[in-house]
């Protein structure tokens, strides 16, 4: 079991989005950046960018800082356990409701607290309305029947 995945592995955020499977709680984000730093210090490529068209202008002290940020930082906790962006505005909301899954919500059609996910928010909200009438544990259920998890 990956180590990132134990203090998660039963979460999902009032979104529906399961801890477990999103890249940076399950810590492929920071093993990526990790495996990245390896690749350029392994490969050189500091040394010889600067011969191709555009790397001479490539500061990579800071892309190994930003990298080592990444390998720290790029984690995430759970909504559940204090991680996540902490203004939320859909956990807020879904605290404030007394709500475990915003798919249990009567104003989801119309909530606006999505659009922060970007380009992501349509998806997450279509998934919620799938769900609708479900547990927490239910719908984790049904995830890992479907081999969606």
């Amino acid at each position: 079991m990956n180590e990132a995945w134990v203090g998660i592995e039963n979460q999902v955020g009032p979104c529906g989005v399961i801890c477990g499977a999103c890249p940076l709680g399950n810590g492929e984000v920071a093993k990526s950046a990790d495996q990245t730093r390896k690749y350029i210090a392994d490969c050189q490529i500091p040394v010889w960018a600067p011969l191709i068209a555009g790397g001479e202008k490539i500061d990579w002290d800071s892309v190994d800082r930003g990298l080592k940020w990444m390998q720290k930082y790029a984690r995430c906790e759970g909504c559940r356990n204090g991680g996540g962006p902490p203004d939320c505005a859909i956990r807020i909301c879904a605290r404030e409701r007394g709500l475990e899954l915003c798919s249990s919500c009567e104003d989801l059609d119309g909530c606006d607290r999505f659009e922060w996910l970007g380009e992501h928010s349509r998806e997450v909200k279509e998934n919620l309305k799938k769900i609708r009438g479900l547990s927490k544990e239910e719908y984790l259920k049904k995830m890992r029947s479907s081999s969606r998890l």
